[in-house]
């Protein structure tokens, strides 16, 4: 090997070390204390969507299941999920129009992604919302069956309603998409729980649709870091042992709290790391 080639050699080593270095200095600086936000979270909340564990993967890790509120339940549709406001695409840093027609749509939907902090709400009022309606739901279908015993369409919508209340109830996240903004410190102010709120980086995109022939705004996000949360070696061997579904072995059993639960901390840069992970009490 010649000198330029030890040289560039060299070079290219020390600017892996250097990475790496910078890299490690932004874990260690996110993760020093105090954290921006501390959840006590179950498997409601990770990894309910993805297949997280598998045997023949090393690097293990979850996924931050968030949710959108809706009005009705059920219904996703533009109406029914409440999306980020017009006023609240303008705190992030979109330009909203003060009148909606074609062209002034168009413009706003042009407008280029934008990143901005997203707060997330665990196990607080919009859950209970959203398990009062799946209750009121449920209740109603009761009612309209008792009247129609045998009615196939009210005998669909009665089990319907049965089965999102008890998802509700024991399976469904309870993080929700609240508030959105550019200002950490006015969020943090709105929002001083920290076992209540986090506060997370998102990426933000416009939104426009027709409602009875009436053109509405609004926005959507959604959050990077929520992808992948490592999942430390000292806690594979306790997946290993969660019961699994039949149908479909990569993924854990639905058991809300039963069979974990998990300290999610957000750090300096408002990124998540596990803190603690303890089994629950599985059936």
């Amino acid at each position: 090997m010649n000198r330029s080639n030890r040289h560039n050699l060299f070079a290219g080593l020390g600017l892996i070390v250097l990475i790496n270095a910078i890299v490690l200095a932004g874990v260690a600086w996110n993760r020093s204390e105090p954290a921006d936000s501390r959840l006590l979270l179950s498997e409601r909340e990770l990894g309910n969507s993805s297949a997280y564990w598998r045997e023949d993967d090393s690097g293990l890790a979850l996924r931050l299941n968030y949710r959108w509120p809706n009005s009705r339940p059920n219904d996703y549709s533009y109406n029914s999920l409440r999306q980020l406001t017009p006023a609240q695409m303008q705190a992030v840093g979109f330009e909203a129009p003060s009148e909606l027609n074609d062209d002034s749509v168009q413009r706003y939907r042009r407008q280029l992604d934008r990143e901005g902090l997203l707060v997330l709400e665990f196990n607080g009022p919009l859950y209970q919302q959203q398990l009062r309606m799946a209750h009121e739901q449920w209740q109603k279908s009761r009612s309209d069956l008792s009247a129609l015993p045998n009615n196939q369409k009210l005998i669909d919508s009665h089990n319907q309603a049965r089965n999102t209340l008890q998802q509700e109830q024991s399976s469904a996240s309870r993080l929700f998409i609240i508030d959105a903004g550019s200002d950490l410190a006015r969020l943090r102010a709105r929002y001083p729980d920290r076992q209540r709120y986090a506060i997370v980086r998102a990426r933000f995109d416009a939104w426009a649709w027709h409602d009875e022939g009436t053109w509405q705004i609004g926005g959507s996000a959604d959050v990077p870091v929520a992808e992948r949360i490592n999942l430390p070696q000292r806690w594979h061997a306790l997946f290993a042992t969660l019961p699994r579904r039949p149908n479909n072995p990569d993924y854990p059993r639905s058991g809300g709290d039963k069979l974990f639960n998990a300290e999610l901390a957000f750090g300096k840069r408002l990124e998540p790391w596990l803190v603690d992970l303890q089994p629950g009490q599985a059936e």
